[in-house]
This record gives C-alpha cells, sequence and structure tokens, in this order.
C-alpha cells in the first residue's frame, strides 16, 4: 500500500507508473518496467480453516508464511512489512492481499503469533481490476505445497515505496 499522494512510486526499487487508484480500498495498479512473468488469478473466498499462503517482500527478498482463511482475514504470523502482501490458496489462486498490520506487533516469548490480519479481499480486487483481472482457467487444480507456491510466485512480489 502506498502513501497518497506518491509522486515517484517504486516497485522493486526501479520506477512505475501509477495507472489507477482506489481511495476506498487503498489500491493502486501500477505499470513498471519489470513486469512479473507469472501471475495467480483470482480465487473465490475458501471456507474457513482452509490452508493458505501469504508471500510477502522482506528487506532480503520475499518470505512465505503459511496460514490459514478466517473470517475477517488471514490467521498467520505475518512478520512488519507484510501490509500488502497476496495471499494464495493452494492452487496457486489469489484470494487478496493483506490490508495492515498492526503498529507494534505483539511478541510472545520474541516470536509473533498468528493473528487475524484483514484482507483487500477478491470481490473489491475484481472491482478494481476489471478487464484487468487474471481469470483462472476452468478444472480442478490440485493443491501445490508452500514451497511449490513460493517458487512459483515468490519473483512476482516486489517491495513498494514510495520515492520523491
Amino acid at each position: 500500500m502506498l502513501p497518497v499522494p506518491c509522486p515517484a512510486p517504486q516497485a522493486g526499487g526501479a520506477p512505475a507508473r501509477m495507472l489507477r487508484r482506489d481511495e476506498g480500498s487503498g489500491l493502486a495498479l501500477l505499470e513498471a518496467a519489470a513486469a512479473p512473468k507469472a501471475l495467480p488469478a483470482l480465487a473465490p473466498a475458501p471456507a474457513p480453516g482452509e490452508a493458505v499462503l501469504v508471500l510477502a517482500a522482506g528487506a532480503d527478498g520475499p518470505s512465505a508464511t503459511p496460514g490459514e482463511w478466517a473470517a475477517g482475514g488471514v490467521l498467520a504470523p505475518l512478520q512488519p512489512g507484510a501490509a500488502g502482501a497476496p495471499v494464495l490458496d493452494r492452487a496457486g489462486r489469489l484470494l487478496g492481499l493483506v490490508a495492515r498490520l498492526p503498529a507494534q506487533p505483539r511478541l510472545v516469548a520474541g516470536v509473533v503469533p498468528p493473528l487475524t490480519h484483514p484482507l483487500v479481499g477478491p470481490d473489491a480486487l475484481r472491482a478494481f481490476l476489471g478487464a484487468d483481472g487474471p481469470t483462472a482457467q476452468a478444472g480442478e487444480t490440485p493443491p501445490l505445497t508452500a514451497g511449490a507456491l513460493a517458487g512459483r510466485f515468490a519473483g512476482a512480489v516486489v517491495a513498494l515505496r514510495c520515492g520523491g
């Protein structure tokens, strides 16, 4: 999520151009020189308790955090910097983006425990992206491991910054 206004957005450290922004959801569509090759299709919300994977752009590169779909968001031990991270189902489809994280993470013995984090869900993403949204192909997809999902999509996850 980028601050408003953002005169010089950057994606992965390179200049990006803001194509459009929705103030209500906080979503922005950026165009960057190095666009990812593999993009997940949008998926309907799964049943509560379904396994999901959060791919966040960390200081040392992408991180993959397993979690589960919960009422009101994703239940996962997310680290600072995971706001805006995509949440994937085990078929590799996009369920939403992490909306925000607490300003100060709660630690238990120095470890971030799983908490329910709110999401910008699939309906809001579909409404924002419209025809630009990737669509799923028909048919059932077998579940993938967290490592397979991370290997497929981690290169598409980059840090967003407001330069200037």
